[in-house]
């Protein structure tokens, strides 16, 4: 995969979004799971389906340009 390394500070991130949304979850080495499925999730993804990691960017351009 990438040279990308899961930092402390994601790990907080996705520990408020579990906090909020999923408290039943929020905990250091869910969130570390979590973390790394979605970094799993988006490296398949660029190899089997890359038309839809497009359409996932061009969503982010769009809030990138919106008022």
């Amino acid at each position: 995969m990438s040279d990308y390394e899961i930092t402390e500070s994601d790990i907080e991130g996705m520990m408020h979004y579990l906090r909020v949304f999923h408290p039943e979850n929020a905990n250091e080495g869910y969130a570390t799971e979590m973390l790394q499925y979605l970094k799993a999730t988006f490296h398949r993804m660029a190899l089997t389906d890359p038309d839809a990691l497009d359409k996932l960017y061009e969503s982010f351009q769009r809030t990138k340009t919106s008022p």
